[in-house]
Parts: structure tokens; sequence; C-alpha cells
């Protein structure tokens, strides 16, 4: 993961007087999903500029989470509604794609991170689903 953006220490920083110095590392600025806001981490993990930009985020991802997984789940079962019960995955399926893209839509309108560039920083970060 050398060349990850952000995720790399940029260089030690000695603090205080040479009897108390202590070396603290200076992480490279990066983007914060929600506000867009550059900002500089005080550890390789931190992903948005604030807690209440954290949590914000992850509200808003477990609410559409809540509702998106079921079809998702169905979609994915059914093949899109070409197994099974074909009506029943077909209508999961393009619920699903309607309202993914009707919120990639209101991210982008409000500014925020896309997905895939939100996914990169976490598995970046150590993210493991699995």
């Amino acid at each position: 993961m050398g060349g990850d953006a952000g995720m790399t220490a940029n260089k030690a920083v000695l603090d205080g007087p040479p009897e108390t110095q202590r070396t603290r590392i200076r992480y490279a600025e990066r983007q914060c999903p929600e506000c867009g806001a550059t900002f500089r981490p005080v550890d390789g993990h931190q992903l948005f500029c604030s807690t209440a930009h954290r949590r914000t985020w992850n509200n808003r991802a477990t609410t559409r989470g809540a509702v998106l997984a079921p079809l998702a789940i169905v979609a994915r079962i059914t093949r899109d509604g070409t197994r099974g019960d074909r009506d029943v995955g077909a209508r999961a399926s393009s619920e699903r794609n309607t309202l993914i893209q009707r919120w990639r839509d209101e991210d982008r309108a409000a500014g925020r991170m896309e997905w895939p560039e939100y996914l990169r920083l976490r598995y970046a970060a150590g993210f493991d689903p699995l």
C-alpha cells in the first residue's frame, strides 16, 4: 500500500524541549468524505475531519444499508430476476439500482466523497469486512 495517498507518514517531528522530546508522525493531508475539507489526521486510520462527520456518515450509511441489504440479497439470489421468483427478483434489482443512483446523486449534490473512493481509503487503512 505504499502509493496510497494519506496513508504514509511524511516525517517525524520532535516536540518540546530536548529532555522531553517525543517523536510524532505527521500524516499526509487527506479529504474528509463527509464535507470535503482537507485535514491532517492524527493517526493513519483517521478518515474524517471530526467525530461529528464520522457519525453523520456512518448513520447515513447504516440507514441506507438497512433498506438496501434485503434488496441486494434478493437481487443476488434471484440473479436479478432471472432465477427463482422472477417478479420479486426483478423488482428488488430495479429498486436497488434506483436507490443507489438516488443516493449517489444526493451525495454528489452535497459534496460528499464518492463511495468507491471512500472504500479505497478504508481498504488502505486496513478495513477487512470478512
